[in-house]
Formats: structure tokens, C-alpha cells, sequence
């Protein structure tokens, strides 16, 4: 049993290192989602090694293991109620002047033919923005009643499981759909008018996944170009999307710190939407991120319909001013170095999208 925990052990250990490393490749970067599952696992094997015969083996293992916790355990910890909120709650009587809207977001998965699921789910929650993505011409042929609610419709439908839908009550301005850095996936950015006073500006993304046997610079190229270009922006700014990354991955803190957007999970839920499918393996893929004008009233993961991801809800409150609990940290001089480097990188790419034929 002492070799089994052994070896279970350094299996954890090696991925608990992994993602430390300076490296922009899958298999590098895979080893930060797990980190709820491993956290478990070190925990269950600790528990295990107390029914072996003491020595110094067993020590070395136990001592292993409880810095492999203690290590998770600090990454999930801000994703939690114990930790300090970056998102101010909407307080009415200080919130003054405020327009509340909802947000919904999901990826539908191009091959998953529930299409009346989705339909229903956002029928019945009636948000005011709906961003779609992995959205092709079945989807949109079959989304067809449901964007006719909408005024404002913004489609890019693909049959690469990058095709996106924004649908909007708010007027849009300034639309742009573009392929930001790796050609056929796009990413679609909006100034929303609440009201007359009341703007800001919506990036809808969706880079690539990480996979074991390519790089990770598309992705993290991505993410690090909005992050850029959130910084020059004079109004304020709400990022959201499957990312293809975990709320506490190395590449998100640097897209924080870099565009100086808030995370309303922090301080309140690790809110885990992928893999709908298996609920023992699920992290936090899609994201939302804003500047300080935005209050939180509500935020939830909808029922599963048929997709590896569940749909999303932000209910939101856009106001004159800024207020946050805390922010993140500002971007120390390597994160910009380091954001221009990931971009350069990913523009000197010559490959297809990762995962542009797992739908065919």
C-alpha cells in the first residue's frame, strides 16, 4: 500500500509543479485546472497513509501530500466566502442612478443537437444580452424565433466551433467582429447604450483550448491582446466568454492584473461550469470580468442542456461611478513584457484552430 501512496503521490506532486513552469504549451498549462480534484485526492491519500506502519517513508509521503494541499488549497482559497470580494454587491441607496441588465453567456457545443434546451433556458430567463458561442448554421437556423426577441443581433456563425452570437435589447455601436490573432476564431466587441448616459464597452471571446500536444499561445496570446486593449478603453468594460482557462491559472491572474478588471467569483465561488457532463470533473472556464462601474446583484449556473458547458447568468447593475471591494494588483512591468511576448507569439503562428475538427 506505502508504494501505491508513493506513487500516487508523485503523480500529484508532478502536477502541482507543472504549471509553474515558464512554458505557453498544453501540457503545461492543462495542470492548472484540476487543482480542486488534486486538492481532494492529496487530502483522501493523507488520510490513507495513516493505515500504514509509521517510518520515515510514510513521513516523506505525508509531508509531500500536505504541502501538495496546502499549495491547491492557496489557489482556491480566493474563490471562496473566506477570502476578501473584488465586486461591490448593488446597494440601492448608494447605488444611485444605476441601470440593472441581465447577462447570459454559454458555450452550446456545435455538435449537441438540444437546441430547444437552450432555447427554453433563455426563454424562460429572459436576459437582456445573450452572448452564444460554438454557434454554426444549424444552431443559428434552429436559434431563429429566439434572436427575433432581440433588436439588436450580431452573428458569426462557423462550423469550426468558434461561430459566436451576440443578441442584444441595448442598442450596439461600434461592432466589430474580428479574428483577433489566430485566423477563424473570433472575437466579437460592442459598445452597449444602456442608456444615453449610460454605455460601456463588451468583448466576447472564445481562444482556443490547451491540448497536451500543441502550444498554448494562441489562448494565452489572446487573453493577454484584450487585456491591452481594455487598458486604452475610456468607458467602462465587461469581458466575458469561455476563456479556455481556470479562474486561477498564472494567464488569468496576468489578464487581471494587466486590464485591471475585478472577478465577482472572488471572495464569493469557485463557480465551476465545465465539464457539465461529469461532476467530478468540473473547474471554471467561463468568465466574466468588468471594471468598477459594475455592481453584482445575482450570478448562477443555469441547468446543463446538452452541452459540455453550463449556460451562465450575470444579473448586473451599470452605474456612474466606481466602486469595488478591492482590486487586483496592479501589472508590474514583466506582465506587460510578458503580454507583449504571448502576443508576438501567437501572431507568428501558422496552424488551424485547436479543436476546429472535434465536432465533425
Amino acid at each position: 500500500m506505502l508504494l501505491a501512496l508513493e506513487i500516487l503521490t508523485g503523480l500529484l506532486a508532478v502536477a502541482t509543479v507543472l504549471p509553474h513552469v515558464p512554458l505557453a504549451h498544453g501540457i503545461v498549462r492543462i495542470g492548472d485546472f484540476p487543482r480542486q480534484q488534486i486538492a481532494a485526492l492529496a487530502l483522501i491519500l493523507l488520510a490513507a497513509s495513516f493505515l500504514t506502519a509509521p517510518g520515515w517513508e510514510r513521513a516523506i509521503v505525508q509531508a509531500a501530500l500536505a504541502a501538495i494541499l496546502v499549495v491547491q488549497t492557496a489557489f482556491i482559497l480566493p474563490f471562496t466566502p473566506i477570502w476578501r470580494r473584488q465586486t461591490a454587491d448593488h446597494d440601492p441607496a448608494r447605488d444611485t442612478g444605476g441601470i440593472p441588465f441581465k447577462l447570459l453567456a454559454c458555450n452550446v457545443k456545435q455538435s449537441n443537437e438540444n437546441h430547444s434546451g437552450l432555447a427554453n433556458i433563455v426563454s424562460l430567463r429572459d436576459p437582456d444580452i445573450v452572448i452564444l458561442m460554438e454557434i454554426n448554421q444549424t444552431w443559428l437556423d434552429a436559434l431563429t424565433p429566439l434572436l427575433a426577441k432581440y433588436e439588436h443581433v450580431v452573428r458569426q456563425p462557423q462550423e469550426n466551433s468558434y461561430g459566436m452570437v451576440l443578441a442584444s435589447r441595448f442598442p450596439l455601436g461600434d461592432v466589430a467582429v474580428e479574428n483577433l490573432l489566430t485566423k477563424g476564431v473570433p472575437s466579437i466587441r460592442a459598445t452597449v447604450s444602456l442608456s444615453a448616459k449610460l454605455k460601456f464597452r463588451l468583448y466576447a471571446i472564445h481562444p482556443e483550448p490547451p491540448v497536451p500536444n500543441r502550444g498554448s499561445e494562441g489562448r494565452d496570446g489572446e487573453t493577454a491582446l484584450v487585456a491591452m486593449k481594455v487598458r486604452e478603453e475610456a468607458l467602462p468594460v465587461l469581458v466575458t466568454g469561455d476563456l479556455n482557462d481556470v479562474a486561477w491559472s498564472r494567464t488569468t491572474h496576468r489578464f487581471r492584473r494587466v486590464s485591471r478588471l475585478l472577478d465577482p467569483r472572488i471572495g464569493r465561488t469557485v463557480f465551476s461550469t465545465f465539464d457539465a457532463r461529469f461532476p467530478l470533473l468540473r473547474w471554471p472556464l467561463d468568465h466574466l470580468f468588468h471594471t468598477p462601474e459594475f455592481r453584482l446583484q445575482r450570478m448562477e449556473r443555469l441547468p446543463a442542456c446538452g452541452s459540455d458547458h453550463f449556460p451562465v447568468m450575470f444579473e448586473l447593475v451599470l452605474c456612474p461611478n466606481g466602486r469595488a471591494v478591492s482590486k487586483p494588483g496592479n501589472a508590474a512591468g514583466n506582465d506587460i513584457d510578458r503580454a507583449h511576448d504571448l502576443i508576438d507569439q501567437a501572431r507568428q503562428r501558422q496552424e488551424k484552430p485547436i479543436g476546429s475538427d472535434w465536432e465533425d
